[in-house]
């Protein structure tokens, strides 16, 4: 799958077909099955989802859906709809005109992600083939009333520049203000969760100890599954008991590479406390 991906990263707007993937050596009902299997879609979805970037700026631009639907170099208009509901969950036509949430969309080195917030706050950062992604976004909207939209806020503005300081090895610092939509207790474990330095990665368990739950594993864990702030919410820096790689919405493949990128934040930490 990796060179899949990196092909994907490399040309994002080219239509990819059945045929490129035989051509670069790959048997098509494997690849169907392991991207269905770690990513909930097939690598077609996923390659026709990143169209839908150009398409979604020009929306978001103020165009118009046929621009949109030509720049994501879609083949028809309903295809281009479909796709853009499987996303947001609403085809684009039905967006709201004065919304209180904004979705935008941001570019990073790990694949694209969606963010929506207010003018005040960061609701939601997911990659955008996060299997939850739309059922997420679906919650927000009912709390929003249905007044979704796309658009950029201060908040939405200030994520991607932090985003693009982490990646760029500048800062793992994020001070985007954050709206929290989970009970009390979720809450809380999110609260331990950025609490955990870059670079350091906790148990369940131990999380569960250091919010003075000690028998809450379980629940830790689905508070962890439940976070829909990816990264800034760094629940990727949670393992197993026995020190493994457990379950990620965003794919293994990404948390061991953010886990890796964080290494460099670890070892700065280390030698300014020398200095």
């Amino acid at each position: 799958m990796g060179a899949l991906l990196a092909a994907l990263d490399e040309r994002p707007q080219y239509r990819w077909s059945e045929l490129d993937i035989e051509r670069m050596g790959y048997e098509l009902s494997t690849i169907r099955r392991s991207f269905n299997r770690q990513f909930g879609m097939t690598f077609l979805e996923m390659a026709r989802q990143r169209r839908l970037r150009d398409g979604f700026e020009i929306i978001s631009e103020g165009g118009k859906v046929i621009e949109a639907q030509m720049a994501a170099r879609f083949e028809s208009a309903s295809a281009f709809r479909a796709s853009f509901a499987q996303l947001l969950g609403r085809a684009p036509g039905r967006l709201d005109s004065d919304p209180m949430l904004f979705a935008d969309w941001v570019a990073t080195p790990l694949g694209d992600m969606i963010s929506v917030s207010s003018r005040s706050q960061l609701h939601l950062l997911e990659f955008v083939d996060r299997k939850a992604l739309k059922t997420e976004v679906g919650k927000l909207e009912r709390l929003a009333r249905g007044k979704l939209g796309i658009g950029k806020t201060d908040p939405g503005d200030q994520i991607q520049a932090e985003l693009s300081a982490f990646f760029h090895g500048k800062s793992a610092d994020f001070l985007t203000p954050l709206a929290f939509a989970g009970s009390p207790f979720a809450r809380e474990v999110w609260d331990e969760l950025r609490r955990i330095p870059p670079g350091v990665t906790r148990s369940y368990s131990e999380i569960a100890k250091r919010i003075g739950r000690p028998t809450a594993t379980r629940a830790v864990a689905r508070a962890n599954g439940a976070n829909q702030i990816a990264l800034v919410v760094p629940c990727h820096r949670v393992i197993g008991a026995d020190g493994s790689l457990t379950g990620y919405g965003g794919g293994l493949w990404r948390k061991q590479k953010l886990l890796e990128i964080e290494r460099q934040y670890r070892s700065s930490i280390k030698e300014s406390t020398k200095l």
